[in-house]
Parts: structure tokens; C-alpha cells; sequence
């Protein structure tokens, strides 16, 4: 006989059409989960007049009541995910929350109560994502707490999580399961395509280009990335471009210090893009200088689209690339090792492919949506148990 088919609900506080990082994978996973045959369906806030009910990609989208903002905001959701998860508690066998908020206390109590598994995504950077965020308020030290007690399974994308989370919540159970990537979706293109994407996002045809794809904050230090970028380039025998291609509150700073360092005519800032696959199929080289991160979709999007990354040593962008193999580290604030990195780049046109294509192999090896789905459903299916046999990308 074959096994019964896994049955989840996903938590998410915000969800489609808002698109987050955390939302971004929720939805991907869902709907992986769901090409695999499992019975996935979401519980999320009800915002901006949609609709209660829905379906998203062949994902059921439920959307509950929430009041006001702030906390009455988050105490209003978190209630009635509790009443919610207990009226449906015969329809699904695991909750998987995204990101450790207050809905996430509300379904571990409801998993304790229910004999539920409950796996729990941890979200952000070492040292500024909610756990660190969490631990500096009264109120985030009782969710942590109460989190602790009721022992969810958490999920912590890189190692650096794994020991934060292990941290602020103790001698809980912590598995590390990456974010996944869609490579059908992102994936190199022939020469004659990329020429064309290139011609129609107006970007120079014969530039090495480097790319930046996320929101635009203080963390990512965007504005003195561009200020060397551009001292760099004006040395450089090959010509190059930079683009950064989202949204934020450091927009402003970025266009500026590319308008004081005399970069405009060598640059863009487009704000978001609704195809961004065609930005990174026409970019050369993926840059990521943050201070702190966690595993940046971007960054294994870029992978995954055949760009060299070119990444501050932190977070997940020292797990995900094989450092003079697929890209080239720095140390954060390290501005000298950052500009004997961008040399290397501007010196020779040809390494960001040789890089680019091994990005590729291993954004398809370790990362596809296919592999995380599967690492997934092996958290549902051992509920936590310490002698079940846990494979394939799931690391305690």
C-alpha cells in the first residue's frame, strides 16, 4: 500500500500577493509540497480586502480575522489561528509556521494540545533577526519562553541560526534545512537571450554587470558598495555596470552615492521587477555586501541563474558558495578585501562565467525546491522522534 499523503497547514502572517523573503518561500514550499502530492493548505492574516478564501498556485488560502495593529494586531491573529487550527485539527497531521511571531506560540500550544507535529522556521540574520529581536523586549523574552517550553521543531536555514536559536531558546530541537530555489524558473540562457534581455532592460551589451536583487537597507551597505564599485570600475581596461533592482528606505542614499561618485550613465536602481528571472539570466555577477544575513533567496536565485556571487563572509553565503569555485568572500567592512574582489572581476570578464557555472550545479544539487520538499516532509513525517531516520538536507 502506499503511504498516506503528507497533510499540512502552513502559518504565515502575511502571505501572497505580499512578498517577503519569508512569504516568498512559503508559497514556493507549498507549492512544491503540493506537486509531490501532499495536502498543503495556508492560514494567514486577512489584509487589504482580499478575499477570505482563495486558491494561489493549487495551494487553499484561508485568511482570518485580525483587529487594529501593533500588538492587539498580533494577539487578534494569534486567537483566532488557535480557534482555527482546533476546528480543523482532523484535516492535517503537521503545522509549519514561518518565521517565530506570536503565531507561532499560538500553534505550538495548539500542537502540545492536539498531539500535533509543529516545525517552526526561524527567520533573519544572526544577531538582527526576531530571535536577537525577541530577546531585547519583555514581551519577546515570554514568547521565547513560552516557545521553549512547548518544544515545537524549529528549522534554521544556515549554522550560524542553528546556534543563535540554540541561544535564546536553549536545548530545543533545531534542524537546518535550507531555503530551496526554483530552477526550472531560474536558469542560464544562451548568449543570443541574454543579449536580447540585456537590450530590453537597457543595459550595456558588452558590460560585466554586476546585479543586486532585494530590499534596499541599511544592512546590505548598498551605498558604500556602489562608491567602490564605481572607484574600482575607473580603473578598469573592461567596461562594467552595476544594477540594484528593488525597494526600501535606502533608495535614496544608493542613487546618491552613485550620482557623487559619477556612476548614473553606469548604473540603475528600477525599483522592483514583477520578471526579475530576466535580470539575473542578464547579469553577470550577483553582489550581496551585507552585514548580516540569513540564506538570501536572491542569493541562490542568482546561483541557480548561472551569476558568480560576490558575498560578504557571513551567514548563508558562507555555506551556499564554494569561495573561488562558484564566487568570491569578503569579510564584512573589509573594504580592501572587497576592492581586491571587484578587481579580480574587472581584470578578468571571463571569470564570472567559469564561477557562474558552477553556482549553477550546485544551486541544482543542494538547493532545488524538489530536495527541500522532500527534507521537509521527513520533519513531518519523524514528528521529532530521536531514533527516526531523518535524510536528505536536514542536519540537527
Amino acid at each position: 500500500m502506499s503511504a498516506e499523503p503528507t497533510r499540512v497547514v502552513m502559518v504565515s502572517a502575511n502571505f501572497h500577493p505580499y512578498l517577503g523573503g519569508a512569504e516568498k518561500q512559503a508559497l514556493e514550499l507549498a507549492a512544491a509540497l503540493r506537486r509531490r502530492g501532499a495536502q498543503v493548505s495556508v492560514a494567514t492574516r486577512r489584509v487589504g480586502g482580499l478575499p477570505r478564501c482563495e486558491e494561489i498556485r493549487g495551494v487553499p488560502v484561508t485568511r482570518l480575522w485580525r483587529a487594529g495593529s501593533g500588538l492587539l494586531d498580533s494577539v487578534s491573529f494569534a486567537a483566532c489561528l488557535a480557534a482555527f487550527l482546533w476546528r480543523q485539527r482532523s484535516r492535517y497531521d503537521a503545522i509549519h509556521v514561518h518565521l517565530a511571531g506570536s503565531p507561532a506560540v499560538a500553534a505550538a500550544l495548539l500542537g502540545r494540545l492536539l498531539g500535533k507535529r509543529v516545525v517552526v522556521k526561524l527567520g533573519g540574520g544572526a544577531g538582527i533577526g526576531e530571535l536577537a529581536a525577541s530577546s531585547r523586549t519583555r514581551a519577546g523574552r515570554l514568547k521565547l519562553r513560552a516557545l521553549a517550553r512547548w518544544s515545537p521543531l524549529f528549522v534554521a536555514v544556515t549554522r550560524e541560526l542553528v546556534g543563535e536559536a540554540r541561544l535564546y531558546l536553549g536545548p530545543v530541537a533545531v534542524f537546518r534545512v535550507p531555503n530551496g530555489v526554483d530552477v526550472e524558473r531560474y536558469k542560464p540562457v544562451p548568449p543570443a537571450r541574454k543579449a536580447a534581455l540585456r537590450r530590453r532592460l537597457g543595459w550595456p551589451a558588452d558590460a560585466t554587470i554586476f546585479l543586486y536583487v532585494g530590499r534596499l537597507s541599511a544592512e546590505k551597505r548598498l551605498p558604500r558598495f556602489a562608491e567602490l564599485w564605481a572607484e574600482e570600475a575607473r580603473k578598469a581596461p573592461a567596461s562594467s555596470f552595476f544594477a540594484a533592482v528593488g525597494a526600501g528606505p535606502e533608495r535614496e542614499a544608493l542613487s546618491g552615492a552613485l550620482k557623487r561618485a559619477g556612476a548614473l550613465e553606469r548604473s540603475s536602481v528600477p525599483g522592483p521587477m514583477a520578471d526579475v528571472e530576466a535580470a539575473y539570466a542578464a547579469a553577470d555577477v550577483f553582489v550581496l555586501p551585507s552585514i548580516s544575513e540569513g540564506l538570501s533567496n536572491a542569493l541562490l536565485e542568482a546561483m541557480a541563474s548561472g551569476c558568480a556571487a560576490l558575498a560578504s563572509r557571513v551567514g548563508g553565503a558562507l555555506e551556499a558558495v564554494e569561495e573561488g569555485r562558484s564566487g568570491l568572500l569578503f569579510a564584512p567592512r573589509d573594504e580592501g578585501e572587497l576592492r581586491r574582489c571587484l578587481r579580480r572581476f574587472l581584470d578578468d570578464p571571463a571569470l564570472a562565467a567559469q564561477l557562474g557555472r558552477r553556482g549553477r550545479e550546485l544551486a541544482a544539487a543542494r538547493y532545488s525546491l524538489e530536495t527541500v520538499a522532500q527534507a521537509y516532509e521527513a520533519l513531518y513525517r519523524c514528528g521529532g522522534r530521536r531514533s527516526a531516520a531523518i535524510s536528505g538536507s536536514i542536519k540537527r
